[in-house]
Parts: C-alpha cells; structure tokens; sequence
C-alpha cells in the first residue's frame, strides 16, 4: 500500500554515487527486479506477509595501504571512485555492506554483490571476462541462462566501468526464487571490485528510478509487484566502533526501536543539474561544530550507502577544514590530513533540524598508532557534488519511499541506548518485509541463521567487508 501523507510505523510508538551514468545497446526494454526477490507463496495475502530478518558477518581486512606515505592512502589521484583500487587503509573500520545472493540452476552459484542506493542496476563479473580486473574475483558461469541479443554499458562518473550481456536466469535471495531475471554479465570491466580479493562480484542497485528510457530499477519493479504494504526500505547502520553488530535493512516496514523521535520527511531535490532518480535532497546549511559554513544553503546532498565518505566540493572542503583545528590539506593527494583527536562535528541541517557526525567518525588513522589521520570530508572533482556517505548514515535511521512521483526519504536520530535488533510490525496486519540485521563473525564465514518467526521465514547471509567505497561525481 503506498503511503500518502504520513509514514505508518509499527511497534513502540516514541514521543519527541557515484553519479551512475548508463547507456543502452540496441535500445531494450525488460525489467530489473530487486535483490530482495518474491515469489507468490510466501505472500497469498497481505495479511500472512511475514517479516524476515537476516544474519550476517562483519569482517575486517588488516591490509596495509600500497601507496608510498601515509598521507598516499590512495594509488589514484582521484580519488573519489566507486571502488578504489589498492587503497585499503590498515586496520580501517570501514564498512562495505554486502549480499549473498544465488544465480542460475544445476548447479547454481552463489555471489557476494554490495547494495548500493548511489546506482541502479545488477552487476556481476562474467567467467567469459578476460580483463585483468576480473581475476581472482568470483565469476558468474552462465550454465542455465538464456541470453539476449542486448549489450549495456554501465559507466560511473569517475571512469569506472562495466560493459557485457544481458542475460536471463533463476535468481535466489534466502531461497525467494525468480526466474528469467534480467543481469548484465560483465565480460569487460573497469570496475576496480579486485581489491576485495574474491568476496565481491558485483553490486545492486537500490535507486528509486532511473533516467534510461526503457529500463526499470528493481525498486521500481517491487512497487509493480503491490507485495509490500510500504513501498520503503529502512536503513540502520551502527556506529564504525562497534565490532560486534553492523546494523539492519529493513524491507517493506520501519523499525521503530532503531530511533528517537519522528522521521523527519525529506523530499527529493529537484534543484538544477541534479540527475533524476536519486536520493538526493535539500540541506538547510551544513556546519563545522556549531558554525555554518557559509554558502551551502539549500545545497542537494546523496544519501549514498556504497560511500564510506563525506563527499564534497574542493571550496567546501577547504570553508569545512579551516575550521577543523590542526587540519591541512594536501595538494598531492587531494585529501586533508588532521590531528587524531578532536572535537568539532560536521554538522547538517534539514527542516530545521541539525543532525552531527561526531569527530571519531569522520577522522580516521592510515596505520595503527599513526599521529596522522584523514578526514574522511573529501574533496571531489566534479563541482557541486556532495555525498553523504556511511560516517552520515551511521547518525541516523533513514526510511527510503520509491513510491512513484512521491520519493523522499525519512530520517531521525539514531537510539543510541537500545541495542535491541528486534523488528516490530508482526501484530494485527502487518506489511510484508525483509529485515536484514548485521551482527559480528569472523572473517570469511557465511551462517544461515531464521531469526524472525512467521509464515514464511528465510535466511541469508550478509556479510561487512572492510574497505574503501567512495561515490563519484
């Protein structure tokens, strides 16, 4: 059911980017269904929906930066690309949040692909590839496909890319089954995915639309489907210091005991030059502790959950870091470095209110013990760009509705006491949904885990790779 004036929360009540850029070969038309799959069993009526939560892993990679300094945490001068080649910084809390997802039959194979609201479509890396990025990757074998005459090309703005066939086969999520599911097979990539050794294999895109005449995202798709009784999903992201939770997603419904308050309702931008289809909406000011930066009224910023940044503008980063004490910038590397401890917050305001990432979140060392660190307010090349990433997102629980011509998203300041990872919604009727909760595992383990009971419960396994994914302009 979609929502009309208000978003409907179930539980406890509480009292108060890259920039993708595709084109179409041989202009086509077919349907992208999202990760999160349905099959009509599970979902005969709304009232028998069930709500599924999800474990996961969360891993850590202790891997040593490849640049030559400390300061050179990149080998690529700019920066700000989707997936940063030898760039992982030692001992770095960074979170790539990632899905095993099932492709094909007899036998099928299983992926780790990362969930992205900065793009919009399916990707994984072909075994018919045989670029160098493609190896030690996992490769999809197209045993049970059946192709297309079709080729697409997906290019990020920061050059990164992905171009091969799109293919059809059975694609299974936590054993919800779809067949005749439209992938692009990469046999030709840019995309930089080999610093994640052989985990990911490609990405999902979670934009509400999408600008390319003919195609339609899987949001998109799912609003088709009338399955949910809520078109949206819930993002809760923990805090980058906790090692033994990562966070929830949460299909179909709103997890009223991640957050304070109301959801403060955001429509999207539609201010000029930004691109149709994405989470982008319009702060009030931004602000460097208590201080608003001067200039960036009304400034469209991109939710993005494939970022671990605070993507923004070089003049930006420059008003924001002067007043950050002991910060400075480095022309070489086009980052800022600062002192490891501090106190002033980025700060964001919309309607009214101001939302603040605390220093330890957004200020992070190269190497253990290193009395160097970055600030993770990078500056972009393209002008105009911001992104507020993972080190945002962690602040707040954001409510995403693809409602058709009413997207918007809904934020409220995260509950910092709870740390229950219950879902609410499974009394009276409740609205058909898929949680996905994050907890703690070693490195390189998959558990199947049913911890929601219901109708239909099914598991999957999520996991959290440690690395750097930066959106680009």
């Amino acid at each position: 059911m979609a929502l009309s004036q208000s978003w409907r929360v179930w539980g406890t009540s509480r009292v108060a980017h890259t920039t993708a850029t595709t084109t179409f070969y041989n202009f086509i038309s077919f349907t992208f269904i999202l990760n999160i799959l349905f099959v009509s069993p599970f979902f005969t009526s709304p009232s028998h929906a069930a709500t599924f939560k999800v474990s996961v892993t969360k891993t850590t990679t202790q891997t040593d930066s490849k640049a030559g300094s400390p300061l050179a945490i990149a080998s690529n001068k700019l920066f700000a690309s989707k997936y940063l080649g030898n760039s992982i910084l030692s001992n770095n809390k960074y979170l790539a949040y990632t899905g095993v997802i099932t492709l094909g039959s007899n036998p099928s194979q299983s992926f780790e692909v990362v969930f992205d609201t900065g793009s919009d479509f399916i990707v994984v890396t072909s075994d018919q590839c045989r670029d160098s990025q493609c190896n030690d990757i996992t490769q999809y074998t197209c045993t049970s496909c059946r192709r297309t005459p079709h080729r697409y090309n997906v290019t990020y703005g920061d050059g990164s890319w992905g171009y091969g066939p799109i293919v059809l086969d059975t694609v299974s999520i936590g054993g919800l089954v779809v067949h005749n599911q439209q992938i692009l097979d990469v046999t030709k990539s840019g995309l930089n995915l080999h610093q994640y050794g052989s985990r990911i294999s490609g990405l999902i895109g979670l934009m509400p639309s999408t600008p390319v005449s003919g195609a339609i995202p899987p949001l998109l798709s799912i609003f088709k489907s009338n399955i949910l009784d809520m078109n949206v999903f819930s993002v809760y992201l923990t805090d980058s210091l906790k090692k033994n939770e990562g966070g929830s997603i949460l299909f179909g419904g709103i997890d009223s005991t991640k957050f304070v308050g109301t959801l403060n309702q955001l429509p999207i931008s539609t201010a000029p030059g930004v691109r149709e289809g994405m989470w982008y909406v319009d702060a009030d000011n931004a602000f460097v502790g208590d201080t608003p930066i001067e200039g960036y009224t009304k400034s469209p910023w991109l939710f993005d959950t494939g970022t671990t940044f605070i993507s923004v503008s070089l003049p930006f980063a420059k008003a924001f870091h002067e007043g950050v004490p002991g910060a400075v910038y480095s022309a070489a590397d086009d980052i800022y470095t600062a002192p490891c401890t501090g106190n002033k917050t980025f700060g964001i305001s919309f309607n009214g209110i101001k939302y603040e990432v605390p220093y330890r979140d957004y200020v992070v060392q190269t190497k253990p013990g290193s009395p160097i660190c970055v600030s993770l307010v990078m500056p972009l090349p393209a002008k105009g760009m911001f992104v507020l990433g993972d080190p945002f997102l962690r602040q707040v629980y954001a409510v995403y509705d693809f409602t058709p011509g009413k997207a918007r998203i809904g934020i409220a300041k995260v509950d910092t006491t709870n740390a229950s990872l219950g879902v609410e919604g499974l009394s009276g009727n409740p609205p058909g949904g898929i949680g996905i909760s994050l907890v703690s595992s070693s490195r390189g383990q998959s558990r199947f885990e049913t911890l929601i009971s219901g109708v239909a419960n099914v598991a999957i396994s999520f996991g959290v790779i440690a690395a750097i994914m930066v959106m680009a302009a």
